[in-house]
């Protein structure tokens, strides 16, 4: 059993506050049995009619976004909601850069500047051409915003490798030089890698991975859900965990067996974690289904339940087209003062002739679940 895991001279245990890698491994249900005792579910209540950033806004058209939008994270500040966002300025999930936009009732968005640029020239020699944003975190040790985002190379066709695919994906973090929650707005500087391929990777992680990062903190540490996939042979898309006692690590990966943790059957991808006002916790993601994404809870931010869909367009206004893979990212689930969560997220629509990645928003709220 794991009691304890060492590393900075110091010792951490994976349980933390209840000895977690003994609790998970002997009931790792426990979460699941929690969901199922708070007879609850997020349902959709209203929805933004069409998409709230689509092909024809004036700041898509001003800098040449062709694409659409991708992965990405939103945060409220102050009244105003704050998203970093991917823009597939060109080629769809090929030629990408970090962008950020802000709104005061996050219907209407403005974009602010470039936040991280990719490194055109998408070769198995260049780490940089992929840049997709996961989390923006405010460091209370370093009285600075943080962003974390994945780097990739393109296939080497000639070891092999799916030259489309992804691989070896890379965590950077970036620090706003401006100290202090008012310096959300950048400039942001590389700091250094968080969590990469090599001698620590897991089996399960493939060789696309690392694919997400999204830290959070949990009493007094920090944990991380990350992703994998396998290209050849082609596997699912598995998350798993990682910890630290600084955001800024080093970073440890849960052993194997605790990893992948169980979340779905076949895919998850790009997870955003908040705590809620009663103290759990709550993750959403991309999921299987049309026009949905998925959630789960957790009352200790280790423990999570299986997961859960929700639709997010529904009726006459579905924009999203059908598919598993259409309605992409949420962005984010923000908990407003009156118990409802503002969603922000991704999906592809067809406009005319075009089919473009836009922007969409919609309000859940917690809803007896139906039979109970």
């Amino acid at each position: 059993m794991y009691k304890g895991i060492f590393f900075g001279g110091a010792a951490l245990m994976v349980g933390l506050l209840m000895n977690q890698a003994d609790a998970f491994a002997q009931d790792k249900n426990a979460a699941q049995k929690e969901r199922h005792r708070e007879k609850k579910v997020l349902k959709m209540i209203s929805e933004h009619d069409g998409p709230v950033i689509g092909i024809h806004h004036p700041d898509v058209t001003a800098t040449d976004n062709r694409a659409g939008f991708e992965t990405g994270h939103v945060v409220k500040l102050n009244g105003t909601y704050h998203m970093f966002v991917n823009e597939m300025f060109q080629r769809p999930h090929r030629d990408l850069r970090i962008a950020y936009w802000t709104s005061t009732d996050a219907a209407h968005w403005k974009r602010q500047s470039t936040v991280v640029n990719s490194i055109p020239g998408r070769t198995p020699d260049n780490p940089r051409s992929e840049v997709w944003v996961n989390a923006v975190v405010f460091n209370e040790e370093e009285n600075a915003w943080n962003i974390f985002y994945v780097a990739y190379r393109a296939g080497d066709s000639t070891r092999g490798e799916i030259a489309g695919n992804d691989y070896e994906g890379r965590i950077w973090r970036a620090r706003s030089v401006k100290k202090g929650r008012a310096g959300i707005a950048g400039p942001y500087a590389d700091m250094g890698i968080m969590l990469q391929p090599g001698n620590e990777s897991q089996s399960w992680e493939g060789q696309q991975a690392v694919a997400s990062f999204f830290p959070y903190k949990a009493g007094h540490t920090w944990y991380a859900l990350y992703d994998g996939h396998n290209h050849i042979p082609k596997t699912g898309w598995p998350t798993g965990m990682a910890y630290a006692s600084k955001l800024e690590g080093p970073w440890e990966r849960f052993p194997e067996g605790l990893n992948p943790v169980e979340l779905a059957d076949v895919f998850t991808e790009n997870e955003v974690v908040l705590q809620l006002k009663d103290g759990r916790y709550l993750m959403v993601f991309d999921s299987f289904g049309d026009q949905e994404i998925g959630y789960s809870i957790s009352g200790d931010g280790v423990h999570w339940s299986r997961e859960t869909r929700v639709k997010i367009q529904a009726g006459k206004n579905i924009w999203a087209e059908a598919g598993d893979h259409y309605t992409r990212t949420p962005l984010c689930a923000i908990e407003e003062e009156d118990g409802t969560f503002t969603v922000m997220y991704t999906a592809r629509g067809k406009f005319g002739d075009k089919n473009f990645y836009a922007v969409g928003k919609c309000s859940l709220a917690w809803e007896k679940e139906e039979g109970r």
